[in-house]
């Protein structure tokens, strides 16, 4: 164990050891994107799920999430990805006869397409990281 609680094999131990070049490594654009992004995936599918288990709530408002354009924004513009916050939105479509507008067949289609976005993004973070931890490590 080093002074920084954690075992010196691991990329983020080692690169803390190893200094600023490989820190800048792990603060990577690619990195704060993907991470961004399944924070707006993941707001997404929570509102999903809460959409999904008040079907049959009385006045309830069906919510979306939206994040993508204010992640593309921020990286065009050169800032950080992890500023671009996921914005909520409440469905403004009229309801059936309890005024509850959640349409259960688009909620698990959008469901099942969030959750592999979500598996994506996830891949690819892990990807990234290997190619990390090759570089740590050297080959």
């Amino acid at each position: 164990m080093s002074s920084l609680g954690a075992r010196l094999d691991t990329p983020v131990a080692a690169a803390y050891a190893e200094g600023p070049v490989l820190m800048s490594m792990l603060d990577d654009v690619s990195i704060n994107a993907l991470h961004s992004a399944m924070d707006g995936l993941q707001a997404r599918s929570r509102a999903i799920s809460d959409d999904i288990a008040n079907v049959n709530t009385p006045y309830y408002r069906a919510r979306s999430v939206a994040f993508e354009d204010n992640l593309k924004r921020a990286l065009a513009s050169g800032d950080d990805p992890m500023t671009a916050q996921p914005t909520v939105l409440y469905s403004t479509a009229a309801g059936g006869l309890t005024s509850n507008n959640v349409d259960l067949d688009a909620e698990t289609v959008l469901g099942a397409k969030t959750e592999l976005s979500y598996e994506l993004a996830l891949r690819a973070a892990g990807d990234r990281f290997s190619l990390i931890r090759t570089a740590i490590k050297g080959a």
